[in-house]
């Protein structure tokens, strides 16, 4: 006996409680030659995909970055750094970072 869909699915469940199935032959599709498809279907697929690259080009993410602060990072890991060493250390190098900006820290 060969194995089929139908006769698993009988061994399966309980009787009665397979309501349909569809099979291969049953949709009708055939390896040699594609299904017959209505030109709406075609048309509204080509809207649908036109609507969908208009949408990805108006789309813009939100950046990361902001332009007004400085950058004193050379990658995302080691902003993140920055910003672990800022919290921790931050309050002990204000004096120092000031100096460095006027230009009074380095000795003559």
């Amino acid at each position: 006996m060969a194995w089929t869909v139908l006769s698993v699915l009988q061994r399966a469940t309980p009787a009665g409680q397979v309501k349909w199935l569809i099979t291969v032959g049953s949709i009708g599709f055939s390896w040699q030659q594609a299904p017959e498809l209505p030109e709406a279907n075609i048309d509204r697929m080509v809207n649908e995909l036109v609507d969908r690259d208009h949408k990805r080009k108006e789309f813009s993410r939100r950046r990361k970055f902001h332009e007004e602060r400085d950058v004193d990072s050379i990658n995302d890991r080691n902003e993140h750094f920055n910003r672990k060493i800022e919290r921790a250390f931050g309050k002990y190098t204000v004096e120092i970072k000031n100096n460095l900006e006027r230009g009074t820290a380095l000795p003559d």
